[in-house]
């Protein structure tokens, strides 16, 4: 892992099939590798995915797994696992192109409310990017280190909210 400002080189495949080199950015604020491992498995993985979650923000043009190979030093397998993390609970997404997954910010976020019931927070956003406008619902716990964290989500395109509103109105 390196610890610095970081522009790294490395392959890009574009929608073609011509490859070219492509700068990558990752935040400054990465561990030392020997601090990295003096951490508790726990807050390897709350650690792990704040950086993945930012090398994202930071290139909001997409990212391949190999490419965070190559520039922070992780291996794929702990990289694929925090992504699809990422990805599942609605913080990140995933755009598979061919036999490769390319990552992406979730997007413009617009906090709309919290809901607390028990221990438990919801968050409901509304995301923006280039495939739409969607309604974001996080399910939040707190962590070991105090902070919330999202350990379930959903995006769900704007166009089925009030379909969506009208059918959970029924349960009652």
């Amino acid at each position: 892992m390196y610890n610095g400002n970081y522009r790294a080189k490395s392959l890009n495949n574009t929608h073609s099939n011509d490859c070219h080199m492509a700068n990558i950015n990752l935040p400054k604020e990465l561990l030392q590798k020997e601090a990295f491992k003096t951490l508790p498995a726990k807050q390897k993985g709350e650690y792990l995915s704040n950086l993945l979650n930012k090398i994202l923000q930071l290139n909001p043009e997409g990212i391949t797994i190999s490419q965070i190979k190559e520039a922070a030093g992780l291996t794929y397998s702990t990289i694929w696992h925090h992504l699809e993390v990422l990805s599942c609970t609605a913080q990140a997404r995933k755009v598979s192109r061919g036999n490769i997954d390319v990552y992406y910010p979730s997007g413009k976020v617009d906090h709309l409310n919290d809901y607390a019931k028990g221990n438990t927070l919801y968050t409901v956003s509304t995301v923006e990017n280039n495939e739409g406008k969607f309604v974001c619902i996080h399910e939040k716990i707190e962590n070991r280190s105090g902070n919330q964290t999202v350990c379930r989500g959903i995006s769900i395109p704007i166009e089925l909210i009030d379909s969506l509103v009208k059918t959970l109105g029924k349960i009652k």
